[in-house]
């Protein structure tokens, strides 16, 4: 990923506008708005709404491998695509993956790490029940289990569309982003969007 403001996109690439950053504990998601794409693009148009994983905070236009890129539906905000969706997408790994979590379902959730609470949401979005004594329990080692799992290019398709899907129907509206002025001053959200002044959650 090279930062540019002039060059076109390669073969493979597209330019994004960069419109906001999420950081958490899986690393940054920028979310933008795709610029430029190469004669030969068949994934992406201008316009498109995307978001990807990038070593740290960048703004202003990105070249960005078409691999690298989601798509983000016109009904999800960018900061919900660059503030949720990582910390989302592992946690349906826990909680569809490694557990297999049902309505009815009593679930303990003993991971105290920052994706608890997407856990604890995806736990009652699947229509299971948060219940401290269950004899199902999500750990640590869930997480750890969730984090090496590889997935198909289909299967991860269905998994984005799946957290796409649950942040429509609000299953993370409990978790707040902090802004980088308040991450200074104690805030423990799991989540720090960046920059502020860019764009706040929709």
């Amino acid at each position: 990923m090279t930062r540019t403001q002039g060059p076109r996109p390669a073969e493979g690439e597209v330019r994004v506008q960069v419109a906001t950053a999420g950081l958490s504990a899986l690393g940054t998601q920028l979310a933008g708005t795709v610029d430029a794409v190469a004669r030969d693009s068949i994934g992406f148009a201008r316009g498109d709404r995307v978001a990807f994983s990038a070593p740290k905070p960048e703004m202003g236009r990105l070249i960005v491998a078409e691999r690298d890129l989601i798509g983000v539906p016109a009904d999800v905000s960018l900061d919900a695509a660059a503030g949720l969706f990582p910390c989302a997408l592992l946690a349906r790994a826990v909680t569809r993956q490694v557990h297999t979590v049902g309505s009815g379902d009593r679930v303990s959730v003993r991971d105290t790490s920052a994706l608890a609470p997407f856990i604890r949401a995806w736990v009652q979005h699947l229509g299971g029940i948060l219940d401290d004594d269950a004899p199902t329990a999500i750990t640590g080692d869930d997480v750890r289990l969730a984090r090496a799992w590889r997935s198909g290019h289909g299967t991860a398709q269905q998994a984005a569309a799946d957290v796409f899907a649950a942040i429509r129907a609000g299953a993370f509206d409990e978790i707040t982003f902090s802004t980088p002025e308040q991450a200074r001053n104690g805030s423990r959200s799991p989540v720090l969007l960046h920059p502020s002044e860019v764009t706040l959650a929709a």
